[in-house]
């Protein structure tokens, strides 16, 4: 039996995707939000997002890639085929 990881990819780039649409509409709003209260905001809250994602992004390629491996692994050969691979 194969584990399917096209949930897990279309989940990651729906992440990607909504991340890259935040931080367009972050660059819109902070044209007009340029204060202490903004780099505040910033700092706390924004600066981390980026970097996070990566670190996501980089170990759900690395939980897909041991998946896969251990599918070819387990597979059995000899195994009659029941259609779902």
């Amino acid at each position: 039996m194969s584990f399917h990881l096209g949930r897990v990819a279309d989940g990651e780039a729906r992440i990607q995707r909504d991340f890259t649409e935040f931080a367009r509409l972050w660059a819109n709003v902070r044209e007009d939000w340029l204060d202490d209260r903004c780099r505040k905001f910033e700092q706390e809250h924004l600066f981390t997002l980026g970097p996070s994602l990566s670190r996501f992004s980089r170990t759900l390629h690395e939980f897909c890639d041991a998946v896969r491996k251990a599918d070819i692994e387990l597979k059995d050969d000899r195994a009659v085929s029941d259609g779902l691979n």
